[in-house]
C-alpha cells in the first residue's frame, strides 16, 4: 500500500469517529522511511466499522433519549394538575388548608402559561441533541512557527559565519478538524518576493498532524556566501487526492552572513 491510499484510510477512520493515533504512528515511521504493516489497511478499515457502529448506537440511544424526554413532558403537562396537587399534599399534608373558590389561583394552571413552558422545553431537548449530534466546531486553521536554538521563541541569530550551522526549530500546530500530512519546505532567499519562492528547497520535512496536535521538529541550515539572506519555512499540505498545495503560511528569519 502506497502512503498516499493509507492517508485517505486515515482520514475516512477520522471522519468515521475512530481513534487513529496509532495508524498516524505507523504512517509517521513510514514517512521516515520505514515500511507500513502488511495489515494497515485491515487495521483502518476494522476501525471505520467499529466507529460506525458506535455512531449508530449513539444516535440511537439519543433517540431514545429524546423520546422518553417528550414523554415525560406530555404527560408532565397532561397531568400537571394531578402531580402539583399530589405534591402540594406531600409538603403542606399535615398544614392547613383554606377552602378555595375552585378556581386556578396561579399561574401553574393557565393553559397559555404551561404550553409555553412546554414549547420551551421542546426545543431546549432539540437544542441540546443537535449539539450532541454535531458538537459546533471553531474555525479550522493550520499554524507554523519559528523557535530558536533553545526550542523556544526569541534568541534567534543575526549574524553568521559563512559555512558555519544554524540550528533552529519548525513548530507546526494543526487544527483542520480532520488529520493532515503536512510538509514544510526551508528554502534560503536573498530576495523579498513573497512565497512561495521558485528557489528549490535546501531541505524538506513532512508529518501527518492528528486534530489539536502539535509538531516541533529541529533543522540546520548554512549559508555559502557573504550578504544578507534570509531562511524561509512554507507550510503545504497534502489533499487525499494526492494533491500538494501551499497553506498560504510562511515564516522567515534575516541573517547576515560574514567572513
Amino acid at each position: 500500500m502506497d502512503l498516499l491510499e493509507a492517508y485517505r484510510l486515515i482520514v475516512q477512520a477520522a471522519s468515521a469517529g475512530a481513534n487513529v493515533t496509532s495508524l498516524a504512528d505507523y504512517f509517521n515511521a513510514a514517512l521516515g522511511g520505514a515500511p507500513l504493516p502488511p495489515d494497515f489497511q485491515t487495521l483502518a478499515e476494522q476501525a471505520i466499522a467499529e466507529a460506525q457502529r458506535a455512531r449508530v448506537l449513539s444516535l440511537a440511544l439519543t433517540a431514545i433519549g429524546l423520546a422518553s424526554a417528550l414523554a415525560a413532558l406530555f404527560f408532565a403537562y397532561k397531568y400537571r394538575r394531578t402531580l402539583i396537587g399530589w405534591l402540594w399534599l406531600k409538603i403542606w399534608g399535615r398544614g392547613k388548608l383554606k377552602k378555595g373558590n375552585g378556581k386556578p389561583n396561579t399561574l401553574l394552571f393557565d393553559e397559555e402559561v404551561s404550553a409555553a413552558v412546554v414549547a420551551i422545553a421542546v426545543v431546549a431537548v432539540a437544542l441540546a441533541a443537535a449539539f450532541v449530534i454535531s458538537p459546533g466546531t471553531g474555525e479550522p486553521f493550520s499554524a507554523i512557527g519559528l523557535l530558536g536554538p533553545q526550542e523556544r521563541i526569541g534568541g534567534y541569530p543575526t549574524i553568521v559565519k559563512v559555512g558555519a550551522p544554524i540550528n533552529l526549530y519548525i513548530y507546526v500546530y494543526n487544527h483542520m478538524e480532520a488529520p493532515v500530512w503536512f510538509v514544510v519546505y526551508i528554502k534560503v532567499d536573498n530576495t523579498t518576493a513573497q512565497p512561495p519562492l521558485s528557489s528549490p528547497p535546501v531541505l524538506a520535512m513532512q508529518r501527518l498532524l492528528l486534530n489539536n496536535e502539535s509538531w516541533i521538529q529541529p533543522f540546520t541550515v548554512s549559508l555559502n556566501s557573504t550578504g544578507r539572506w534570509r531562511i524561509v519555512a512554507e507550510l503545504w499540505e497534502y489533499y487525499p487526492n494526492g494533491t500538494l498545495s501551499y497553506t498560504g503560511r510562511f515564516v522567515q528569519l534575516w541573517v547576515n552572513a560574514t567572513r
